[in-house]
């Protein structure tokens, strides 16, 4: 049977037969497609498992992608693998377990401090309330993608974090040898929100007078409208600028020794550090004295409200970050610039953070437009080529060759070969002979070529 690297294009240009054939993907062994004379492509999965083919239509080639085919037909896999295959061990440790004893120690712990605080709530609720009391090695494929498909009901971000925290798990285990697979291989996470919203200039204008009347009230709520302007500033994150201390202002530095990304400097404007020059404090103590967590929750939900007095209920605080670096390139910064402003280590993820405004693509419309006119507008260069054929030209072709001008040719003529004739060299002699010497020899060598 044929095996090739299945893609989208090769799927579309494989022509239907008389009798149905499969062609087996070479990346996922056993999956293939299946084409029919008189019925759509479909994505069929095949395995020889104890002594007997299996096989099972996946889905049709217009609902899946390559990949979402090569995913599914892995999960398919380890189901089989899992139904049909005996366990050669009887007894692993129980999740839970493991999870404190083994996992926590290796894996959690070096963590950073901002990773633990967001997996271990869900670690606790979600993975330990379902899993704990099962063993390893009988927590199977079916189990998890049950669990995960319940999860994603309502919380589908929520499910694709756990699932990684339990991927990381089973990752340990299967090392360790307390399970023959991973069960998380294969299953699909939920499809990522695309998120491409910033302010637009009257928005940013509306929200500044929002927020010159949350600075008049003063206490805590001043506070948090000159954190809001310092995301929108910086483009920093909510928890780069809540628990911002003294010692991590540098002039115009940050130097944050944890975030997202871990370690990094962050440079900022002359207006950021105006406003943090308002708040003078120790270098050991953050700059914003409210209680420890508060912070975060008081900015959100003076942000909440903001956001409906100022008509724009769309935008979640982390899109001020994604608004610092649409504007950022608008004016001319370079990505590789715009990724050390934000603290990215990669550029690729810089480029989800950087949107352009209808107006930009509209003026970069219009220059890629007028150029295409200028080409369009000059006389073409070339004789259009026309086949020399016995047949009359159509009134079309005589429109086209009375419209394109005629190319002069600028090349010279080659000129006609001319046969060269052999003459006779004439006598090389000494200067010292006179002509009338030289012409008796001459007489003499004719009277000797002619005897």
């Amino acid at each position: 049977m044929k095996t090739v690297k299945l893609t989208q294009v090769f799927i579309r240009s494989l022509a239907r037969q008389t009798r149905a054939y499969t062609i087996q993907d070479s990346l996922c062994h056993g999956l293939g497609v299946k084409v029919m004379p008189d019925k759509p492509m479909q994505y069929v999965i095949s395995r020889l498992i104890d002594n007997r083919t299996r096989t099972r239509i996946l889905a049709p080639v217009s609902a899946l992608t390559v990949k979402a085919a090569r995913e599914k037909a892995t999960g398919q896999l380890q189901a089989w693998r899992e139904e049909h295959t005996q366990p050669s061990m009887s007894a692993s440790p129980r999740f839970d377990v493991f999870v404190e004893q083994t996992w926590k120690p290796m894996i959690f712990e070096h963590w950073k401090p901002s990773t633990k605080r967001s997996v271990l709530p869900a670690l606790n609720r979600r993975l330990l309330a379902h899993f704990g009391r099962y063993p390893l090695h009988m927590i199977n494929h079916r189990m998890v993608q049950a669990w995960f498909d319940e999860i994603s009901k309502t919380r589908k971000g929520a499910a694709n974090r756990n699932l990684d925290t339990l991927q990381s798990v089973f990752k340990l285990a299967l090392r360790q040898g307390h399970c023959l697979t991973n069960p998380c291989i294969g299953i699909r996470q939920n499809k990522r929100r695309v998120l491409n919203r910033f302010l637009s200039v009257a928005e940013m204008q509306r929200l500044s007078v929002a927020l010159d009347e949350c600075e008049a009230v003063g206490g805590s709520i001043a506070q948090c409208a000159d954190i809001l302007r310092l995301l929108l500033l910086t483009g920093c994150r909510l928890s780069e600028i809540t628990f911002l201390k003294g010692e991590y202002v540098r002039g115009n530095e940050l130097h944050l020794p944890d975030s997202k990304t871990g370690a990094k400097v962050l440079y900022i404007g002359q207006a950021a550090v105006d406003i943090l020059s308002r708040y003078h404090c120790k270098a050991n103590t953050e700059l914003f004295p409210m209680k420890q967590g508060a912070s975060t929750s008081l900015v959100q939900s003076l942000w909440l409200r903001l956001r409906k007095q100022t008509g724009i209920e769309d935008v979640r605080l982390h899109d001020l970050r994604h608004t610092f670096a649409s504007y950022a390139v608008m004016d001319g910064c370079s990505i590789p610039m715009v990724a050390s402003l934000l603290g990215h280590k990669k550029v690729t993820m810089t480029l989800r953070y950087t949107h352009v405004g209808d107006d930009s693509v509209e003026q970069a419309a219009e220059v890629v437009g007028a150029v295409f006119k200028g080409i369009f507008t000059q006389p073409y260069p070339l004789k259009l080529y026309i086949p020399q054929t016995n047949e009359a030209p159509t009134p079309a072709e005589k429109v086209k060759q009375k419209r394109l001008p005629e190319r002069k040719s600028t090349a010279k003529p080659k000129p006609k070969a001319v046969k060269k004739v052999k003459q006779v060299k004439p006598l090389q002699t000494p200067p010292s002979l006179t002509k009338e010497e030289l012409r008796a020899i001459q007489r003499f060598r004719d009277s000797k070529l002619f005897l």
